[in-house]
């Protein structure tokens, strides 16, 4: 394929979300309704130890219904990718955020927003604190590819810094096996993830120095020259791969370059794995509403 067959099929994947969007009412991302907290206390507190013992009863009575019991309306302003905030969120309005994310709407061939828009900020984040440090990015778990070309989106200069974007997967579309975490058509196919390498080849091609790694981690991680790292993404949705990828790429990691964990809060069983990783190679993980973990990695002195 061409590089103007490219462009155009990006324009106008493009055109379909826009003109989804264009024939959609209402707020996507709003919560709409009241909620009931399952809570109560039967303590007294400072403000109703001045009381006779038979009031203070029945004041907590009161206190309880008013606070916990009664419904209420629903105080959050955003709700998506299991984060419900009332925070104040300026980056959606950025130019520049409205721009990667829109690039990433079309990496994931949907006309319907994901709901990504924490997960791509994060990532966007880490992403540009990088881009301030030595060394080349790396993706394990690519998939279509819906993170890194939202990064990339973002990053303006990227096609003249240098540095190379490396991405790892089996680029097969088949589920993942849970005990032995590779692809395998007994699991049926999975939308979210890629049909083949070439397709994914073509959602990068707009960017320069970004290098597809064709196999099963952690053994294609030999198929490419990785001296330092800056940026590293793991998206493998299997603790034990995730593991074994960590501990082998974490002595090529700079002083102050950013892991993102896409699934750290997902399962129990990723957390604790990577949880007992971190107190192996002595490094803190920032857990996020959005179930990905962050790590900044510095030489303990």
């Amino acid at each position: 394929m061409h590089d103007d067959d490219i462009t155009e099929k990006v324009i106008r994947q493009k055109r379909l979300i826009e003109e989804h969007d264009e024939q959609t009412g209402g707020n996507q991302f709003l919560l709409f309704g009241f909620a009931l907290r399952p809570f109560f206390s039967m303590h007294t507190g400072t403000s109703l130890s001045r009381f006779p013992n038979p009031i203070r009863f029945v004041l907590k009575l009161y206190r309880n219904v008013r606070y916990y019991l009664v419904p209420k309306k629903l105080p959050f302003t955003y709700f998506g990718d299991g984060v419900a905030t009332k925070s104040r969120m300026p980056f959606l309005e950025e130019t520049s955020f409205r721009h990667a994310y829109l690039r990433m709407r079309v990496s994931s061939e949907a006309v319907v927003d994901p709901a990504l828009h924490w997960r791509v900020h994060q990532i966007i984040w880490a992403v540009k604190n990088c881009m301030k440090l030595d060394g080349d990015f790396v993706e394990c778990g690519t998939g279509k590819g819906l993170m890194m070309s939202a990064a990339l989106a973002s990053v303006q200069e990227w096609n003249d810094c240098g540095k190379k974007l490396f991405l790892f997967d089996t680029f097969e579309p088949y589920g993942l096996d849970p005990e032995t975490g590779e692809n395998s058509e007994s699991q049926g196919i999975r939308e979210k993830y890629a049909e083949s390498a070439e397709k994914v080849r073509m959602n990068f091609s707009e960017w320069a120095n970004v290098e597809l790694v064709k196999g099963r981690l952690p053994d294609s991680l030999s198929d490419a020259r990785i001296t330092e790292i800056a940026f590293l993404h793991l998206d493998l949705n299997h603790a034990i791969s995730e593991v074994l990828v960590l501990r082998r790429l974490w002595d090529h990691i700079v002083e102050g370059g950013i892991v993102v964990l896409d699934d750290f809060g997902s399962t129990d069983e990723q957390n604790i794995a990577l949880t007992n990783l971190s107190k192996e190679l002595q490094f803190e993980i920032l857990s996020t509403g959005t179930s990905q973990g962050i790590i900044v990695k510095y030489t303990r002195r």
